[in-house]
């Protein structure tokens, strides 16, 4: 009698451990999906983890159906991962990704919906085989807009990948020649001058919502692909936008004066010749700068007026030195701040 009970007392601590270590394991990721701010029913969130092969197919955690507030929320365990949402003929890829999740969740997602499907445009092509279509957004050509070709996850859409199109025409129509095999577009327009870096609030941004396409051996895939605008807020969560470790300070001349028009990047090696891990958003007036990312290790920092390439004459470039050295150290979920960065121009 005393011993079944005991066993009875010892299986409900189990219990509760094992529960308690579940609730742990999960954090809440909650937010909204809408089509210009308003939410939109029947549609469900997707989280695929970082290290997945393909973004397609049955993802590992999906959120219950929206209601017509276009609410969702979702149960991850800590980490990163690659957000979308589809339903009711909508589809968004979440313009962060990858995200980390911290162990106390994240709020306040908001995943701008396109169309699932649109036509693909009536156009001719002299190419054998590759990729041609449109860039959308609110339904209207978009000129100017670049499709860069990934053949995989492993750059995580960032950098050139495979090759990029010429800048669309009038009609917004591209091509992109390309042998047999399955690639994901992404679509970018850039204001500015820059093709590399983070976008900024005002540019374009659109993953093609039938990532990855295939193109067979004889033949060219035509598709439309739609593109949505950066926000005004994106400069606004610079200091969390992939992570709760984060960096920040002011890029400077040699006298000391803030510099504008300037971007600080992070690199996992001290010849920060590879492409960088992470970059800022362009300095204002008083030459601040920030940086985040999901975990700390040793690293290093310089900050350039032009991206792409090695630095160029005439160009503003410069490394960080701190009082121990170029390395610098930071441990997950820290803050490090007050850097400073002092460039001249590169002769």
């Amino acid at each position: 009698m005393l011993l079944s009970m005991i066993k009875r007392v010892l299986n409900l601590i189990i219990c509760c451990l094992l529960l308690s270590a579940a609730a742990v394991s999960a954090a809440p990721v909650t937010g909204k999906v809408a089509v210009d701010g308003a939410g939109r029913a029947a549609v469900q969130v997707q989280a695929y983890p970082l290290k997945s092969m393909a973004l397609s197919g049955d993802a590992p955690f999906t959120s219950k159906a929206t209601g017509a507030d276009g609410l969702f929320a979702l149960d991850l365990p800590p980490g990163s991962y690659y957000l979308l949402a589809t339903g009711s003929g909508w589809f968004s890829y979440y313009g962060r990704n990858p995200v980390t999740v911290p162990a106390d969740g994240l709020a306040d997602i908001n995943l701008p919906l396109v169309p699932a499907e649109t036509p693909p445009p009536a156009m001719t092509t002299a190419m054998t085989t590759g990729v041609a279509g449109r860039v959308l957004h609110d339904g209207k050509p978009v000129a100017n807009a670049i499709v860069f070709v990934y053949p995989d996850l492993s750059a995580q859409f960032k950098g050139f990948g495979l090759g990029m199109s010429a800048p669309t025409d009038a009609k917004g129509q591209f091509e992109a020649p390309l042998p047999a095999g399955s690639y994901y577009l992404v679509a970018r327009v850039r204001h500015g001058n820059s093709l590399a870096g983070p976008l900024q609030a005002g540019d374009l941004f659109g993953y093609l919502p039938g990532n990855p396409v295939t193109v067979g051996k004889d033949g060219v895939t035509k598709v439309s692909l739609p593109v949505i605008a950066v926000p005004e807020k994106v400069s606004r969560h610079a200091a969390t936008m992939f992570g709760q470790t984060r960096i920040s300070g002011r890029i400077v001349d040699r006298a000391g004066k803030p510099l504008t028009g300037l971007q600080a990047l992070l690199y996992a090696d001290d010849t920060m010749l590879n492409r960088p891990l992470f970059v800022s958003q362009p300095t204002g007036e008083d030459g601040l700068f920030q940086l985040s990312f999901p975990t700390g290790g040793t690293f290093y920092l310089a900050a350039r007026s032009n991206l792409g390439g090695t630095p160029a004459p005439g160009e503003l470039y410069g490394r960080y030195q701190g009082s121990a050295g170029a390395a610098l150290k930071v441990e997950t979920g820290q803050a490090i701040e007050d850097l400073q960065i002092v460039v001249e121009n590169v002769w």
